[in-house]
C-alpha cells in the first residue's frame, strides 16, 4: 500500500508540473514593461532601446517559467515570412525613404551624437534586426496574443512604441503619433502571420521589416553623405 501511495504521489506531482499554471499574469507584464520604460526615460537611447527588449525577453522568460517552449518552425514558413517582410518593406522603403531616413535618427540616435550619419554599425544590426524582432515577438505574440487575442496584442504593440520612443519623438507628437500607427499596422501583420502560419514566419516577417524600413535608410544615408 506504501509503494502505491507513493507512486500516485509522484504521478500527481508529474502531471502537476506538467500543467503548470502561467508564473506571470500578461497584463502584469506589461505594467511592469511600462515602469520600466517610465524609470529609463534619463538614459541615452540606445542602451535605453536594449534595456527594454531586455525587459520584454526577462518578461516573457518569467511568464513561461515551468513550462515547455516549444517553438516550432520549418523553413518554407521562414521564407513566407521574409517574403511578406519583404513586399511590404522594400516598396515602403522607396516611397517613404526621405521620411525615414528623418525619422530612423530622432528615435534611435543618442541627442549627443553628432555624427549626422545615422545610426550605423554591427550594434546597430544586432539590436534592431535581431534583438528587436525576436524579443518582440516572443512578448507580443508567443505571450500577449496566445493569452488575450489577437486585437488587444495589436493594441498593446501599438502602445508600446509610445514606451520605447517617448523620450527621444517626445518633442515630436506628429512623429510619435505616426509611430503608434505604424506600429499598430504592422503588428496587425505580425500577429496575422503567427496566426495563419506560425511563429518562425511572424519573426522572419519582423526582421525583414526592421531591416529594410529602420536598418537600410540609415545605410543609404550614410552612402548618400559619402558619395556627396
Amino acid at each position: 500500500m506504501t509503494k502505491r501511495r507513493a507512486g500516485s504521489v509522484r504521478s500527481k506531482t508529474r502531471n502537476t508540473s506538467k500543467t503548470a499554471p502561467f508564473a506571470l499574469d500578461p497584463y502584469f507584464a506589461c505594467l511592469i514593461f511600462a515602469g520600466v520604460g517610465l524609470a529609463t526615460l534619463g538614459l541615452r537611447t540606445s542602451p535605453r532601446l536594449i534595456i527594454l527588449w531586455a525587459t520584454l525577453l526577462g518578461l516573457w522568460l518569467a511568464f513561461r517559467e515551468r513550462q515547455e517552449i516549444r517553438l516550432h518552425y520549418r523553413f518554407p514558413d521562414i521564407g513566407r515570412g521574409l517574403g511578406v517582410g519583404l513586399a511590404v518593406g522594400v516598396p515602403l522603403l522607396l516611397l517613404a525613404f526621405r521620411p525615414l531616413a528623418t525619422a530612423i535618427p530622432i528615435l534611435y540616435v543618442d541627442i549627443d551624437n553628432s555624427s549626422g550619419t545615422g545610426p550605423v554599425g554591427s550594434m546597430l544590426f544586432v539590436s534592431l534586426v535581431l534583438l528587436a524582432p525576436l524579443s518582440e515577438e516572443l512578448f507580443f505574440r508567443d505571450m500577449l496574443q496566445r493569452e488575450r487575442g489577437y486585437w488587444i496584442a495589436t493594441a498593446l504593440y501599438a502602445a508600446a512604441s509610445v514606451i520605447f520612443f517617448l523620450p527621444t519623438a517626445g518633442e515630436f507628437l506628429a512623429v510619435l503619433v505616426a509611430v503608434s500607427g505604424a506600429s499598430a499596422m504592422l503588428g496587425a501583420l505580425y500577429g496575422y502571420m503567427h496566426e495563419r502560419i506560425g511563429f518562425a514566419a511572424a519573426m522572419a516577417c519582423h526582421l525583414a521589416v526592421n531591416l529594410m524600413l529602420i536598418f537600410m535608410p540609415s545605410i543609404l544615408s550614410h552612402l548618400e553623405l559619402l558619395t556627396s
